[in-house]
């Protein structure tokens, strides 16, 4: 789009004695000049023209099999459904850490509280904004534990799915960076579940260690988290005992 701006012209009548000259210039009158926006773009020569047709077909390839893929494994009817909400955004939440300090949260989010709504399909406390705002930063309370933690909602549903009991062994066999960790970690009882958090690269695995750390106890941790970093095609052959 180009934005065209008009300025106001006064016009004066003047005798041919009182009108001053105007010296011309070579190439036209003084003041002549085209503006920078009226100028056309150079266009594409065919080798880029061909480049990007190129391009173009090759993303609509790329979309074409991606879509075909997951047609057939959700169904005709699924599949579209599925596509359109994958494309909006995404929705956070804040996932209210169990051992945090209650009062201490509240007391924190006493300001925010108007535009928090708890989310009715998880079964652990996770809060959304309900103008997408932004959450306060996550903190340690009085007794140095962190106060929730910020996700997808998607990541917490997904653990729901698993109907995760306080007994149960649970393997996360590709941990990182730790949301779904704290999620599992939430629904277990710290005397008799158990999690294992997996993760092969060592850098991701430091980070899932230090969230693992941050969030739960010294005590807590060592009774139910348990954090590896293995090869989960090839290490874990018993799949039956979590």
């Amino acid at each position: 789009l180009i934005k065209l701006s008009f300025r106001p012209m006064t016009t004066t009548i003047m005798s041919d004695s009182e009108a001053p000259q105007v010296e011309k210039k070579k190439g036209g009158q003084r003041g002549n000049k085209k503006n920078a926006s009226d100028k056309k773009k150079p266009a594409l020569s065919k080798k880029k023209e061909k480049a990007l047709q190129r391009e173009t077909e090759r993303r609509n390839a790329v979309m074409a099999a991606f879509n075909k893929y997951y047609e057939e494994e959700w169904g005709p009817e699924r599949w579209p459904v599925l596509l359109e909400a994958l494309k909006k955004p995404v929705r956070h939440c804040m996932m209210i850490n169990k051992y945090a300090n209650v009062e201490d949260v509240k007391t924190k989010l006493k300001d925010a509280l108007p535009d928090l709504t708890m989310l009715d399909f998880v079964s652990i406390p996770c809060y959304a904004s309900k103008t997408m705002s932004r959450f306060p930063q996550p903190s340690k309370d009085s007794a140095n534990v962190t106060d929730y933690y910020i996700l997808d909602a998607a990541s917490v549903l997904a653990t729901e799915a698993l109907d995760i009991q306080p007994d149960e062994q649970v393997l996360d066999i590709c941990a990182a960076p730790g949301g779904k960790t704290l999620s599992v970690l939430q629904r277990l009882d710290k005397k008799y579940g158990r999690l294992t958090s997996n993760e092969i690269a060592s850098d991701r695995r430091r980070r899932l260690r230090q969230v693992i750390e941050s969030y739960l106890p010294p005590d807590v941790v060592e009774e139910v988290s348990t954090v590896v970093g293995k090869d989960g095609t090839r290490y874990y052959g018993e799949p039956e005992q979590y």
